[in-house]
């Protein structure tokens, strides 16, 4: 192995990945996990956030927003239709009763009250559309709200904090965090009948919200309770909320390489995993989601491994994608089975190690050999923090 190092300079990287020098302790959702040290997190585009691209469907006649809500990337691509969104698809961030919007970071310190401004002045102009259409839609006869009804719709709230605001109406809140160039944004939906009535249920829970939140680095696990968040913590938590924590790194000096981690422990909006057992639901993971453009995928042998994260047995399987092209991909899936009873004490817990060679730039695709260590040494870190 040493002389091949020798001669091949450039497999040298691969091999640093399987020794600890290169490994650092990382935290998400509940648990806690070793990472190649040189990793980057898939988040939301901070410049489709302060500055949102228009949507090029909005018409005066129709009430839809002018802009369109950014995507989970790798990157900052204005137009969100590229590898870098591709790679990071999975991505979900959900904790408690909060939607959790995470941004990547931003050049320069983050001017709050001038994006607050924006903000307000977007909102102002959505309203005004709502108006237009409304009348639209009267000079063509149709059925419309009533004045009354509709302006009760559509009063809102914003408050201010430190480092950050909430914006309320009778649909629910959005705290907009400021910390370390970057925008933590919890949403939660919560259906009231008025604004004040909205004001009243959320002035307990964005103070509590804003004393408990906290940023970190990317490999600063906090030695306390709490839930972690890429690059942010929630500290003194009960220690079993509700959750969908669902984070993708990617190897920076290897980006067709990426890491993907799920905390599951809420009921899914739409999965499979309750009607399955633990082989059937990786099974239709590689037919239907995993690197599905594939013409054709094999188990490498042993085809269905017993594997173990958190001190639970589960299946882990390594698998070798075909193309049209007669490319070549390998992928690693490892799934735990959680209580269906009793989901956030015992969540289920999903690693996906995946590659697509196409994203390959500077060094050749990563070694498959190298790929499987690597997946099979995160999965054996993965512990409950």
């Amino acid at each position: 192995m040493k002389s091949l190092t020798l001669l091949l300079p450039g497999f040298i990287l691969y091999s640093c990945y399987a020794t600890a020098r290169e490994w650092k302790s990382e935290c998400m959702g509940y648990y806690q996990l070793m990472l190649p040290e040189n990793v980057e997190v898939a988040l939301y585009p901070i410049g489709l956030i302060l500055e949102p691209r228009k949507d090029p469907a909005w018409r005066k006649d129709t009430f839809v927003s002018r802009y369109l809500s950014p995507k989970i990337s790798f990157g900052d691509n204005r137009y969100q239709n590229d590898n870098d969104e591709i790679q990071a698809q999975f991505s979900q961030f959900y904790y408690s009763n909060y939607e959790i919007i995470i941004s990547s970071e931003n050049k320069s310190a983050i001017d709050l009250l001038s994006y607050k401004k924006q903000f307000k002045e977007r909102i102002d102009t959505h309203i005004q559309d709502y108006w237009n259409s409304r009348d639209y839609e009267l000079s063509l006869k149709l059925p419309v709200l009533s004045k009354e009804i509709a302006i009760k719709s559509l009063a809102y709230s914003l408050d201010n904090y430190t480092d950050a605001f909430s914006a309320s109406d009778s649909g629910g809140y959005s705290v907009y965090i400021n910390k370390n160039k970057r925008l933590y944004i919890f949403n939660k939906p919560n259906e009231t009948q008025s604004l004040d009535e909205q004001l009243i249920s959320n002035k307990p829970e964005i103070p509590s919200l804003l004393k408990h939140f906290q940023s970190r680095e990317l490999y600063e696990v906090p030695t306390e309770q709490g839930f972690c968040i890429p690059y942010g913590f929630i500290a003194g938590d009960s220690g079993h909320e509700p959750r969908n924590m669902a984070v993708t790194y990617r190897l920076k000096n290897h980006p067709d390489v990426t890491i993907f981690f799920q905390d599951l422990g809420m009921k899914p909006k739409a999965g499979k995993e309750d009607d399955m057992n633990e082989k059937d639901y990786v099974t239709w993971l590689w037919n239907w989601q995993y690197q599905w453009s594939a013409v054709s995928k094999k188990l490498i042998s042993p085809k269905w491994r017993t594997i173990e994260m958190d001190g639970r047995k589960g299946v882990g399987t390594f698998v070798k994608s075909i193309y049209k092209d007669g490319s070549l991909n390998y992928g690693y899936v490892a799934y735990v089975k959680g209580d269906r009873s009793a989901r956030n004490l015992t969540p289920d817990l999903l690693l996906y190690v995946m590659q697509d060679s196409r994203q390959a730039k500077e060094n050749p695709p990563i070694d498959k050999d190298e790929l499987e260590k690597m997946a099979e040494r995160i999965t054996t870190s993965i512990r409950k923090r």
